[in-house]
């Protein structure tokens, strides 16, 4: 919200789609070292994160993760294994291939 730009349903909805031109980002860097000694703020944040695991959880919820680690772990399997692609997006890069010419790889010559 410090950019500006629109949040939530002002960035339009589904009956009448998307506001184009509305969306935004903010970044800020922080020099952790400039307010207290890095490894205390990393000992205090280890201690918040297993605080938060050790959370009641609701019915059905198996883990709770702290911010950005669903993400950081994502980000390692796709590393690893590959981004999983659906059959449509299989589907286009196949017809773009045969429309540019490109000789498909392996992976997506199959059917």
């Amino acid at each position: 919200m410090l950019s500006g730009a629109a949040y939530g349903t002002e960035l339009g909805d589904m009956t009448t789609g998307p506001k184009p031109g509305c969306d935004g980002h903010f970044f800020l860097a922080i020099d952790v070292a400039s307010f207290v000694d890095p490894q205390v703020f990393k000992a205090r944040v280890d201690t918040a994160i297993t605080q938060l695991r050790g959370c009641r959880r609701a019915e059905g919820v198996e883990r709770i993760y702290a911010p950005g680690e669903l993400e950081a772990e994502t980000t390692e399997r796709y590393a690893a294994q590959g981004i999983p692609l659906n059959q449509e997006t299989i589907a286009g890069l196949r017809s773009a291939a045969e429309r540019t010419g490109v000789r498909r790889p392996a992976w997506l010559a199959g059917d």
